[in-house]
């Protein structure tokens, strides 16, 4: 009777994993929808831009939320906050992930190019913690929220440990940028 107990424990903290993340992103588009539309398609734009440019995606996003009036601190907290989900999802349900079609596939070369990552940047795996915060926060290749936590789970490190790391090194990249746009936006402008 304690096993089926156990059992029923790990399933519903299975479907836990797979809800939260989901539920956090549901409260943040009705905050946003809640404080008015022309807010809610800001942060839509700077998603938007975010997610579907894979490559120098954060690049843009920042200074397209700069020049729609969002502020550098909302901006970067945005940022963190879809960059802190996205990761929480994927060290929690890396596995479950990789059976959805279409989508098991992309995380399945995520996993390859971490791989490949893991083999050519051999010091992020030496460091550790540091090392993943510091492979996240530099663009070595197309790096951020997903690959870091594929490789953290990669380098065999643990689901909160990964999480920590790869919000620590979105929330210094994030930074980083947001204050290059303010500075090249200033210049331009000046």
């Amino acid at each position: 009777m304690e096993k089926i107990e156990i059992i029923k424990d790990m399933k519903l903290k299975a479907l836990a994993k797979l809800i939260i993340p989901v539920c956090l992103v549901g409260a943040a588009m009705l905050f946003f929808w809640l404080e008015g539309p022309e807010v809610y398609m800001k942060y839509v734009t700077v998603f938007s831009i975010y997610s579907f440019f894979p490559i120098l995606g954060l690049e843009a996003a920042i200074p397209a939320g700069l020049k729609l009036g969002t502020s550098p601190t909302a901006l970067i907290s945005f940022l963190l906050f879809a960059d802190a989900v996205l990761s929480l999802f994927l060290v929690w349900n890396l596995d479950y992930v990789k059976k959805i079609p279409y989508i098991g596939k992309l995380v399945e070369r995520a996993e390859e190019s971490g791989e490949k990552a893991i083999k050519k940047y051999k010091w992020a795996k030496r460091f550790g913690f540091i090392g993943l915060v510091i492979f996240v926060t530099f663009p070595f290749q197309y790096t951020g929220s997903v690959m870091g936590s594929v490789a953290g789970k990669l380098m065999g490190m643990a689901p909160l440990m990964t999480w920590l790391a790869v919000i620590t090194g979105c929330l210094i990249r994030s930074t980083i940028w947001t204050l290059i746009s303010i500075g090249v936006l200033s210049f331009l402008i000046s």
